[in-house]
């Protein structure tokens, strides 16, 4: 067999790249070592400086390369062939950059880079760099060999983002690559992602995982050098940070659904929205209970709790978006590139040192950190991993709580049921088990391949309706918490504050919810109770806090940061409940035409069929689909909305254009056209629509011919008119004919009524001549419609004739959904102003840690 030449590839960008690989875990595993050793010998610690420093530009040069081979469409890489094409839009091109699994983790690592020089710097020479860099150093090892992309007896580590085509073993058989030429056929983006929120969503998300990794390493740092509270004071800006960042990559994704995606809405409770949500909910809780701490001395185990718990819940969240675990159960879940084991060893990793370092007994630690390494080593030679994993779990769980009975500093007084500190706590508390509550749901599909069940993953109202007593207890929380001193509060004053927030919260609350929800003659259920209660005490925690920053803190900007962020979260929360709860479905079917009738998915309750031209009522609206218009691989369709004005006739008044993105490799997918109103929103998406857009064809030709079999008096229906069979004439009587043989002349005489009633006459022949049928049509231009007059049965009484319309009369049709949200836009305004009070907050935060290194 001859050797296969391959044409033109230019391997030396997989050379550098992997180069770039090789040499950042090298680095990274260099720095971890030396950082570790410099704990006890500091002359190692230019060495683990150097190194990290080293890791960094290789990283730099692994996305530097990987940008390079995307812009200039290296397809002989199976990355690039994969993620990207030379049809797409290239700026989407950084969508591409993190499209896949490789390109996520390298972001991830670049952001732990990015991170790590700025703490490295901060912390430079002082008693928190090392074991701090130390634990930023492992995590860099870890996340470096998920890009090596090579086997350790028969165990897959990492996924290479510089394999050539040739060398991957799902596409080395592809024709064009057995024929040793690359050609431009890649598979492209997918289309979900092709949206300017993917742009910037995924390095803003991953920015926020990457900040929960500043207070692990500090709350590690401090369990290992037995100092349990110093590190709180340098480790609180970071939470903050991370709080900020992570809160506004989650909101981004809540708008690009709500813009991107096509089920009707911001956030789905879809198991991957969950895992960046729960470590973002324990990180808030981790931020509160550091304030507690710093101010009494208080919850110092659930500080360090919390702060571990955060970032391990971001590796755990990382395990089930990318071992494949969640299958078909999110749309944004990565497949399974066969590294389910290292990202297992990679969450139970940190699980291990986090558990081992809360051990205070040497005895006791040393048979923990032996009992698992035996425990790890049984498992990889005799199996029975899912046993020993559970085993395993449990056994630290219980070392967990004897660690903190035993070993942790106790508070000498317990805190006062109205003081500031229990009532925080209290909020982290809820916040701690809402998130519990959710990873349990979110889970399912992990406990169903663990135990071998089958339970279904539960629907969004399941979420609503466990999570809403949580959130209501947290809106009472903080709209009285600010009000509360630490340690002891004036019980008389502490009412007299919170009573006007209150009473005004209670009047605008029920003259609200009670003709949104209990006018409306449907029966009073748990969900109606609820959203009432959200709603008033989301009112609350917004009158709270504003009369707290307004009375209390005289309106200083620079000490409001908790009480704008509180008020920021509360529009979130009331937005979220009226925009879902109030969700209106105009489109119900008015068109004589079932949805039903086109299959099953379709729904005339929730969904209108629109013929091009036509006018129909739906909602407040009449609607006319107008046409369509493909650009590149987006199909776009007109819907013109009318409202009647104030003499009953209708009078335009905007145009929504959904479209649908056709591509062909990765398929079709919808994409919702919104007018922003600022009260509502009215958002429509396509459901179903002939995506062909023939811009050649001729408009006067005719379709393929219909035959139809009547008698005088039937009426044949026509896509623009009425055909009536009005009568038959003949010029000869059958005598005649029979006795001269002569030419048969038989016309049937059709009138044609159309919509607006005009009248037409259309006189077919079919004639005999010399007993040869010659039938002669008849055309009603003004019509577009051709009639053949071709047999007669004299028989049955009845005639055939063929009806073909011209192309132009085949109207074409789109089936649309719309629906209503009002006030939404609370809840995007509640989105700025929370991000605007942590903002706030880390500066302050800032600002008092520099005073305390002066002094």
């Amino acid at each position: 067999m001859n050797e296969i030449k391959y044409i033109d590839e230019r391997l030396w960008a997989g050379h550098l790249g992997n180069a770039f690989v090789v040499l950042s875990f090298v680095a990274a595993l260099l720095s971890f070592f030396s950082f570790y050793l410099s704990h006890k010998n500091t002359g190692f610690v230019n060495l683990a400086r150097i190194s990290f420093n080293i890791h960094g530009f290789s990283v730099l040069g692994i996305a530097g390369t990987l940008f390079f081979m995307l812009f200039n469409h290296y397809f002989e890489y199976q990355y690039v062939w994969q993620h990207s094409n030379t049809e797409m839009d290239m700026k989407y091109i950084l969508s591409c950059f993190w499209e896949g699994q490789e390109g996520s983790f390298l972001l991830w690592t670049f952001w732990n880079i990015i991170l790590g020089w700025i703490l490295k710097r901060q912390l430079k020479g002082g008693e928190w760099e090392v074991p701090v860099m130390t634990v930023f150093a492992l995590v860099q090892v870890f996340l470096a060999s998920m890009l090596l992309g090579t086997y350790i007896l028969d165990y897959k580590i990492g996924s290479n983002p510089f394999l050539l085509m040739k060398e991957h073993a799902e596409f080395s058989n592809l024709p064009f690559v057995l024929a040793g030429k690359y050609e431009s056929t890649a598979r492209g983006l997918n289309p979900l992602l092709m949206n300017y929120w993917m742009t910037i969503h995924p390095p803003t998300l991953f920015l926020g995982f990457a900040s929960t990794l500043v207070p692990f390493a500090f709350s590690i740092a401090s369990l290992w050098n037995k100092q349990y509270t110093k590190w709180q004071v340098v480790a609180l800006p970071w939470t903050y940070f991370g709080i900020l960042i992570l809160g506004v990559g989650i909101l981004m994704g809540g708008a690009w659904a709500y813009e991107a995606l096509s089920f009707g809405g911001f956030w789905a409770w879809d198991p991957v929205e969950n895992s960046s949500l729960v470590p973002w909910l324990v990180l808030v809780a981790a931020g509160h209970t550091m304030i507690i701490n710093k101010k009494k001395g208080g919850s110092l185990f659930t500080t360090h709790f919390l702060a571990i718990g955060s970032f391990l819940l971001v590796l755990y969240s990382t395990f089930m978006t990318r071992s494949g675990v969640l299958g078909n159960a999110s749309v944004h879940a990565f497949t399974d590139l066969g590294m389910t084991g290292q990202l297992v060893l990679y969450v139970l990793t940190f699980v291990f040192i986090s558990v081992a370092l809360l051990i205070n007994n040497s005895l006791f630690k040393t048979s923990y950190i032996v009992g698992s390494l035996l425990m790890l080593a049984f498992g990889v030679i005799y199996g029975y991993k899912k046993n020993l994993l559970i085993v395993w779990v449990s056994v630290s769980s219980i070392i967990t709580a004897i660690s903190y009975f035993k070993y942790f500093p106790k508070e000498k007084e317990e805190e006062e049921l109205f003081s500031r500190e229990f009532w925080m706590f209290l909020g982290s508390l809820v916040l701690l088990l809402a998130s519990l509550i959710i990873t349990y749901f979110t889970s399912i599909p992990v406990l169903n391949k663990l135990f071998n069940t089958e339970y279904a993953p539960p629907k969004p109202a399941l979420y609503n309706t466990w999570i809403a007593p949580f959130v209501i207890i947290l809106l009472l929380l903080m709209g009285g918490a600010l009000f509360l001193k630490f340690k002891k509060t004036d019980l008389r004053l502490f009412f007299k504050r919170i009573s006007i927030p209150f009473a005004l919260a209670l009047v605008f609350g029920l003259a609200c919810v009670i003709p949104l929800y209990f006018l409306n003659n449907s029966p009073v259920t748990w969900d109606t109770v609820s959203y009432a209660l959200l709603f008033i005490f989301a009112l609350f925690a917004i009158f709270a806090n504003g009369d707290y920053w307004l009375n209390i803190l005289k309106g200083k900007i620079s000490k409001s940061g908790a009480a704008i962020a509180h008020v920021g979260f509360s529009l979130v929360l009331l937005g979220a409940l009226i925009s879902t709860s109030k969700k209106t479905t105009i489109s119900k079917n008015t068109a004589e035409r079932k949805v039903s009738d086109l299959g099953e998915g379709f729904d005339d309750k929730v969904s209108i069929l629109l013929t091009q031209g036509d006018t129909l009522p739906m909602g407040p609206y009449l609607v006319t689909y107008t046409g369509k218009e493909r650009k590149g691989i987006n199909v776009y369709f007109k819907v013109d909305y009318l409202k009647l004005n104030k003499d009953n006739k209708p009078e335009f008044d905007f145009t929504l254009i959904p479209h649908i993105q056709d591509n062909p490799r990765m398929g079709k997918a919808p994409e919702p056209a919104t007018k922003h109103y600022l009260n509502r929103d009215i958002y429509t998406h396509v459901t179903a629509a002939d995506l062909n857009v023939d811009t050649t064809k001729n408009k006067n030709a005719y379709s393929s011919a219909k035959n139809y079999v009547g008698h005088v008096g039937d009426t044949i229906f026509a896509t623009n008119a009425l055909v009536i069979i009005d009568s038959l004439t003949t010029n000869l009587s059958k005598e005649q004919y029979q006795k001269n043989d002569s030419l048969l002349e038989v016309t049937a005489v059709l009138k044609a009524v159309d919509a607006q009633s005009n009248s037409f006459i259309a006189r077919p022949k079919y004639i005999i001549k010399n007993n040869i049928v010659i039938p002669k049509d008849a055309e009603l231009e003004k019509l577009g419609l051709k009639f053949v007059f071709w047999k007669i049965n004299p028989d049955e009484g009845s005639i055939e004739i063929t009806m073909s319309e011209k192309v132009s009369n085949n109207k074409d049709f789109i089936v649309m959904e719309a629906y209503i949200f009002p006030y939404i836009n609370i809840l995007w305004l509640g989105c700025l102003v929370m991000a605007t009070g942590t903002g706030i907050a880390i500066v302050e935060r800032i600002r008092k840690l520099r005073l305390q290194s002066k002094v």
